[in-house]
């Protein structure tokens, strides 16, 4: 009886199998490592062709993200400390204030609602205005290492009727951005206080204070109101005269008058001493 022993022929099959299969998994890894080392080229050289330009932090997003973390990084990382320091007290102020009013409603007593409702309505509100200090922050660090400006005096007016200060902002008037910011959410916090404080006194039976801080209410939504239609016509006007040419000797500034002893807005035109012989020269006079 013929006895064949397949044994050795399954260690021969198993063994070409495995050296196929090994081959097989040799020419798939080397493919997926030229792949990846195609790809490992693109990005070094994309991130070499990127060197050139800021890093990202440095970047106008990079440093609106540094504001928006931090109040005042993102201007203290471009050399600005003053301005970066001014947001940072700022911002810190707002912050411990709310923290008051939070922490003032459970020194209350329970029977105290209406007063309990002010301290907590406060400090929402105070909450509110942090936010906007750190969005306004956030977009100064960014137009501050930006060049682009905004070229189209509608949109610079829509943007500061949008958002406090912004129309300033793109103008590239990042001082009287700060200023109109600080102007319009100034009034529009106050509003707000007084409206909590008519709620206060009218909740405690106080007709006579409610009447005061509600006239006073409405009074300061009215300046709310006229101070945002100047700062968007501010931004309008700003905007289209930004690429004439106007001199450094003529400014627009506050000043005093004398005759009815007030402040207000004046018009200046500075001459130097060189200015007026040049000027008698030409017509032929001298000095």
């Amino acid at each position: 009886m013929l006895a064949i022993d397949f044994s050795h022929f399954t260690k021969i099959s198993e063994h070409r199998i495995l050296i196929r299969c090994k081959e097989a998994l040799a020419h798939l890894l080397g493919r997926r490592a030229v792949f990846a080392i195609s790809i490992v080229c693109l990005v070094l050289q994309a991130s070499a062709q990127d060197s050139l330009r800021q890093p990202f932090f440095r970047s106008p997003w990079g440093r609106a993200l540094q504001s928006a973390a931090i109040p005042g990084l993102g201007q203290a990382a471009q050399g600005d400390w003053l301005r970066g320091g001014l947001f940072l007290a700022g911002e810190a102020f707002l912050a411990l204030d709310a923290f008051h009013f939070w922490d003032n409603q459970y020194q209350r007593v329970s029977s105290d609602a209406a007063g309990r409702r002010y301290d907590r309505d406060t400090a929402y509100g105070l909450a509110v205005w942090y936010s906007l200090g750190a969005l306004f922050a956030a977009a100064d660090a960014g137009y501050g290492s930006s060049r682009w400006r905004e070229t189209r005096p509608t949109m610079a007016a829509l943007r500061s009727i949008f958002f406090p200060g912004w129309g300033q902002l793109a103008n590239g008037r990042r001082w009287k951005a700060a200023g109109m910011f600080a102007l319009q959410t100034g009034f529009a916090f106050g509003a707000f206080t007084q409206h909590e404080r008519f709620l206060y006194h009218d909740g405690r039976g106080e007709s006579a204070d409610a009447s005061f801080f509600k006239n006073d209410r409405n009074r300061l939504i009215w300046w709310s109101v006229g101070i945002a239609i100047f700062s968007a016509a501010d931004a309008f006007v700003d905007c289209h005269l930004r690429d004439w040419n106007v001199s450094e000797k003529l400014s627009l500034g506050p000043a005093y008058f004398p005759k009815p002893n007030a402040w207000g807005l004046g018009l200046r035109l500075s001459f130097s001493q060189s200015d007026t012989r040049i000027r008698l020269r030409r017509i032929g006079c001298s000095q």
